[in-house]
């Protein structure tokens, strides 16, 4: 891909403030290549509209992936309307996962996916992340970089939220085969605060037991003697906000898992699966700690051999609840902790984060901020 042009209305990559199809159909149809996918984040405020979208592969005459997301990223600013739009190199045709049933193997229909990094967007709520996940670490390995994030509204209600194959999608994912190098970064700035649990029962993203007990107790427990107060019995959404889990991964941050909910028999629903007997840390932040590590992450890894086409930025929406006001603090530190001569970063504010660097396991995050040039 080469490097956004001078005009606005050539960019192959831009934020679009009113992304009308007709506008966006004209602004592919000069942008997008032949061995090229138009990739489409639509801000939550068209989430009424999102059918409208349905025809643009029809309309444009090549492959476009779209998605809905809480917020769309613009450098240093985030919008709910608009949508950003950029064109990327391919080695296949996207691949549609139904999640809802058994998802199909790659050499079937018409996709054969290469040895390539992934460019993966998902329902962020769907139930059956974890079948997502798990069809692309058979597929990933341990060598190939996946990068990605959970497409949904911001009310945090399921509904279709991607589009694929001229049709929008619920409960799916869909798999992009990239051509050319990947150079990724992970980071949250989420710190332990000294108490672990072990999940000692678990049902995919619900935690039924903590140490033999009822999940909700033994959380707030912690919770609370760490504060050194009671909390107010109505106060698990803050609770959660300000002090998620952390599943415990040596030698790196652990990988945070945002309580979402709890039930009257007192387990915890979160914002994805929880393995049985895991050991969770009880985490807390910082506004300013999480700024400092959203500009971190651009710098981690080697420096590549040459100057990026895109940085893309998948943010945790649930990051920009906890900073309120201080969120476009954090998307200038992501923009100018690149490294010199990296372009303007491009993303969404994501229900979940996916990230795999090749050197280690896929894996679903919450609340973290992800950071990938193409």
């Amino acid at each position: 891909m080469a490097p956004a042009f001078p005009s606005a209305d050539e960019s192959p990559l831009m934020y679009v403030p009113d992304p009308s199809p007709a506008a966006l159909a004209s602004h592919l149809r000069k942008t997008t290549a032949p061995d090229e996918v138009a990739v489409v984040f639509l801000g939550d405020a068209h989430k009424d509209a999102f059918s409208q979208w349905e025809r643009l592969g029809a309309e444009t005459e090549c492959p476009v992936v779209a998605g809905l997301f809480p917020g769309v990223v613009d450098g240093a600013r985030w919008h709910r309307k608009g949508a950003v739009v950029f064109s990327v190199p391919v080695q296949g045709r996207p691949q549609v996962l139904d999640l809802t049933g058994p998802v199909p193997d790659p050499t079937e229909g018409e996709t054969a996916l290469s040895k390539s990094s992934f460019l993966v967007l998902v329902d962020g709520l769907s139930e059956h992340v974890g079948k997502a996940l798990s069809w692309l670490r058979d597929r990933c390995g341990t060598e190939r970089i996946c990068v990605g994030g959970g497409a949904g509204r911001r009310s945090m209600t399921q509904g279709p939220c991607l589009i694929a194959n001229e049709r929008r999608w619920q409960d799916a994912a869909v798999v992009i085969p990239l051509a050319g190098q990947v150079d990724l970064g992970v980071r949250h700035g989420w710190t332990r605060t000294g108490t672990s649990l072990v999940a000692t029962r678990t049902d995919g993203a619900v935690i039924e037991h903590l140490n033999w007990e009822p999940a909700a107790e033994v959380y707030a427990r912690s919770v609370e003697a760490h504060q050194g107060a009671p909390m107010a019995p109505d106060a698990f959404a803050e609770m959660a906000a300000r002090h998620p889990f952390g599943i415990l991964r040596e030698g790196r941050e652990d990988i945070v898992r945002d309580p979402v909910a709890h039930a009257d028999d007192g387990s915890i629903r979160c914002a994805g699966p929880v393995p049985e007997n895991t050991v969770l840390h009880v985490l807390e932040g910082s506004a300013d700690a999480l700024i400092d590590a959203a500009g971190q992450v651009g710098a981690e890894g080697e420096p590549s051999e040459s100057t990026p086409d895109t940085v893309f930025v998948a943010d945790c929406v649930s990051r920009q609840f906890y900073l309120d006001d201080r969120m476009d603090e954090e998307l200038e530190a992501i923009a100018a902790g690149g490294r010199r001569n990296d372009p303007t970063p491009y993303g969404v504010l994501s229900i979940g984060e996916i990230a795999s660097d090749g050197t280690g396991h896929l894996e679903w995050l919450n609340k973290t901020t992800v950071r990938a040039s193409f």
